[in-house]
């Protein structure tokens, strides 16, 4: 029995299966996670090795090197970059798309084994780690309100971050822009010599003054005792009237000796205990007024809307337990942006179907075959999202326009059936007979047809480790239309006989005629309408095939004009890797020269908020970050900021996107010290897309050439805007040089002379203080006055081993440095970028062509300098090659 046959003689038996389906269907698609993307590991591992104390170029030579020699022969290596700094060595593995990072992780790990030996004594153990995307923030948001930035840290702190941990999928929670508590012991230098004292010397008998100790147990009687010194300060005052040393005799705290008849020196007495906070290095502002930065990140293979639904469920159970006058403010939701797409492909997917149907009944003219197709096109999507949950993948862009494509072909295959059931009821065959020889006549025609399409995707699926990222993103858009595809197979050869036979009978004019009489003319006057259209095709298709040869000509001309049609070719049409996406937030990072003052860098962003403020219309909110890089891991850094300017909803903008971009950009010439970046959150992270690399072991030459094509990118290419160079200065740093031979005469180590300097400019932590649940830091510092400069070297006393207070000037001096430059290497040899962004409104193609001309023209390059070109549009040529 042939399947059609067997279908349309159990109808009842495939209606309850359906039923069934689509029951379990609609149970599982509200399950179906929700993304922008697929998801996308990239194949990425950090191997990171500290060195202390080493220079850049030692621990290139001596732990970079060696290290990227044996990670040279990893299964599946494409690209080896890396980054030696001061003390420490970053090396990036790029491997191979679909590549099992575990197993990669391990073979990593027997590779290392090999250089152990070879390496400094003194460097730490390689430490790896997997490039995981969660560790971009999902969502960030500032506490404001009528307070202090310490109050609202420490309501963020001690109410909002202990909750917003709790959501269910957030992993970290940071928070910026306020000061850690501290009892702040502040000593005054004048004070200190007077009493003969040093900074250790005051933090040690600080720390030996509060302390707890566990003495063993006793037992009395039938129970045993734990035995506890308890000597830990109880109050600030406690603090305050510490001992520290005697005058005129008594026992000397921190040697035990003996001095006879003295006088206790409290440390009131030289310095003021407050309880206070540590000193600030960022700072937020909420529209010109302080306020908290809090940044969340996401577990690991947790779905981001799932994740952001729940912290904004959580944010009203905050918000309720907040003073009147502190305030949430979302900053910026990555998932935002994912809502919005997701609508409007779901929007356009919904609008195509009903089109679809509507189209289908003006040319079948019956309402019960288009409820039949209409049938037929949300069972087929309903078991293709069902399939979709059950094999991992997840309701995102590539998804969604897979089942907006499938949409189409869904109604093809119903339609051919349904179509040849009609002509059979046309020749008189009754319903059951014709549904079957109907469908049956057609199985064969249409599962050609779809496998036909099906064979189109499959390289995608089989190919996908050659393609990398092309392949890994567009495996969902394939495998979601071959889901797609055979659903409706299976549909049409099933579904469609047992509805047009059983519960939607077919009928055709001359079996049920139109009653109505206005109904039936215009039904006639369309019939006849479609009628002279298929006479007018044959007519058509006719002189086609008496000119065969001049219909091939015309066709082979319309190929080639299309194909030149594109940019490199000549042409208009642009070619990008990926799409600019509309963006609801402004992110502009600032970057001063190395070493500038947090102050210097907060000034120089409130500037340029308060330009922002004055130039931009309809703007939501202006957000500040002070001392802070706003990168994934909110790294900080006293000569970088981030200034975030969020967009109100479309309808509402008056200034768009790239309104808001072009008036900050006009305002630049007006930070001459500063380099900016735009940081777009994109498909592929929003980077430079223009990348020129240079190669060579000469960094000095290297820097040259970099500087001289930047200026040239700023001054003569109109096309790309915002050059910059990944060579940095280095810090400036004020290096104390230590006699040895001297230190040694006098009884000193060099450990010694270090600590005391430290603690004089930095100062030092002089164990903790509990106050109710909570521990803080007792830090040791000079007051303000005596530590705003390079330190007097004169007012810094060591104490030796004799007792004598030597001062550092005597055995060291000051010198005024830099400090060294990282060095970056990329397959084994040193590089350095230009990276730059094309004009708004200019092609990627169009911009690179103008970059690639201009250095042709304008610089000269030496025998041991080459030169690259890398970023979006070099790569997005080596895709097409494959």
């Amino acid at each position: 029995m042939s399947i059609a046959k067997r279908v349309v003689n159990r109808p009842t038996t495939f209606l309850i299966l359906y039923s069934l389906i689509v029951g379990l269907a609609l149970y599982i698609v509200p399950q179906v996670p929700i993304d922008l993307f697929p998801e996308i590991s990239p194949p990425i591992l950090v191997v990171f090795t500290d060195y202390p104390g080493a220079g850049p170029e030692e621990v290139e030579q001596t732990v970079t090197r060696p290290m990227e020699g044996a990670l040279t022969n990893v299964s599946g290596v494409k690209a080896i970059n890396s980054t030696s700094a001061e003390g420490t060595s970053t090396i990036i593995l790029e491997l191979s798309w679909g590549l099992d990072l575990s197993e990669a992780t391990n073979e990593v790990r027997d590779k290392l084994e090999f250089v152990k030996d070879f390496m400094p004594a003194d460097a730490g153990t390689p430490q790896i780690f997997k490039f995981d995307p969660s560790l971009i923030p999902i969502f960030q948001m500032s506490v404001e309100g009528n307070r202090s930035p310490d109050e609202l840290f420490a309501i963020a702190e001690d109410q909002i971050q202990p909750r917003l941990e709790q959501v269910d999928g957030v992993a970290l929670v940071t928070l910026s822009g306020g000061r850690d508590r501290a009892i702040r012991v502040e000593v005054s230098q004048n004070r200190l010599e007077a009493y003969g004292l040093t900074l250790t010397q005051v933090t040690q008998v600080l720390a030996a003054q509060n302390i707890q100790i566990g003495s063993g147990s006793v037992y009395e009687g039938n129970f045993k005792y734990l035995v506890e010194t308890q000597g830990q300060f109880d109050s600030i005052e406690d603090i305050r009237n510490a001992v520290i040393t005697y005058k005129g005799g008594g026992v000397n705290p921190l040697t035990g000796a003996s001095t006879g008849s003295s006088q206790p020196i409290r440390l009131r007495d030289f310095a003021e205990v407050t309880d206070s906070y540590k000193d600030a290095t960022n700072a937020t502002y909420v529209n010109g007024d302080p306020g908290i930065y809090i940044s969340m990140q996401k577990q690991s293979g947790t779905n981001s809307v799932e994740v952001s639904d729940n912290i904004i469920a959580k944010l009203d159970e905050i918000r309720d337990i907040l003073p009147a006058d502190v305030s949430l403010t979302v900053i910026y939701d990555t998932t935002k942006i994912i809502r919005q797409s997701l609508q409007g492909v779901t929007s356009s997917a919904i609008l195509g179907a009903v089109l679809a149907m509507v189209v289908l009944f003006f040319f079948l003219r019956s309402f019960k075959s288009t409820i039949i197709i209409g049938l037929s096109i949300p069972i087929s999507l309903l078991v293709t999202i069902m399939v979709m949950y059950f094999s991992g993948l997840t309701l995102n862009i590539m998804t969604l326009a897979g089942l907006t494509l499938g949409i189409g072909m869904i109604v093809d295959s119903s339609i051919v059936i349904l179509e040849n059931i009609f002509r059979y009821r046309e020749k008189g065959a009754k319903a059951g007979p014709a549904a079957h020889l109907g469908a049956q006549e057609m199985i064969t025609a249409i599962t050609a047809s779809i496998l036909t399409t099906v064979g189109i995707f499959l390289p995608l699926l089989l190919f996908k480790k050659e393609l990398d990222i092309i392949g890994v993103l567009f495996q969902d858009l394939a495998l979601t239309i071959v889901i797609a595809l055979l659903a409706s197979l299976v549909i049409a050869v099933s579904l469609v006989p047992v509805l047009s036979s059983k519960y939607l009978t077919l009928f055709t004019r001359k079996q049920r005629p139109i009653k109505n009489r206005l109904i039936a003319g215009i039904d006639t006057r369309m019939e006849n309408g479609f009628t002279k259209m298929d006479n007018g095709y044959k007519r058509l298709l006719a002189r086609v095939l008496d000119h065969k040869g001049l219909t091939a000509v015309i066709i082979v001309l319309i190929l080639v004009v299309s194909i030149f049609t594109l940019e490199p070719l000549g042409g208009n049409i642009g070619i990008e890797l990926a799409p600019n996406q509309a963006q609801d937030v402004v992110q502009i990072s600032m970057e001063l020269p190395i070493g500038t003052r947090y102050e210097v860098t907060e000034d120089a962003l409130m500037q340029l908020a308060d330009i922002a403020r004055r130039e931009i219309q309809g703007y939501q909110d202006i957000f500040i970050l002070a001392g802070n890089d706003g990168g994934f891991f909110g790294g900080e850094a006293s000569n970088r900021g981030v200034l975030f300017i969020t967009l109100p909803p479309f309808e509402d903008q008056i200034d768009s996107y790239d309104d808001m971009l072009a008036k900050m950009r006009a305002r630049y010439d007006q930070f001459p010290a500063a380099n900016f970046d735009i940081q777009e959150q994109g498909f592929l992270g929003g980077g430079s897309p223009i990348d020129i690399v240079l190669r060579t072991n000469d960094l000095d030459k290297a820097r040259e050439l970099a500087t001289e094509i930047k200026d040239l990118l700023d001054n003569e290419v109109e096309e790309v805007i915002e050059p910059q160079i990944s060579l940095s200065d280095g810090l400036p740093i004020a290096s104390i040089q230590i006699d040895r031979d001297k230190a040694y005469s006098l009884g000193l180590n060099i450990y010694t002379v270090a600590n005391e300097i430290s603690a004089a400019v930095d100062g030092k932590t002089a164990g903790r203080y509990r106050s109710g649940g909570d521990e803080i830091d007792i830090l040791v510092i000079l007051q303000e006055e005596d530590r705003s400069d390079i330190p007097d070297l004169d007012r810094i006393f060591v104490l030796s081993q004799t007792g004598n207070r030597i001062p550092v000037s005597s055995i060291a001096k000051i010198e005024r440095t830099a400090g060294p430059v990282s060095i970056s290497r990329e397959d084994r040899s040193r590089v350095v970028h230009v990276t730059a962004r094309q004009k708004p409104g200019v092609s990627l193609n169009m911009a690179e062509t103008a970059v690639r001309a201009a250095i042709a023209e304008n610089i000269v390059l030496d025998d041991n300098v080459v030169l690259e070109y890398a970023g979006d549009f070099a790569d997005l040529l080596e895709y097409i090659g494959k």
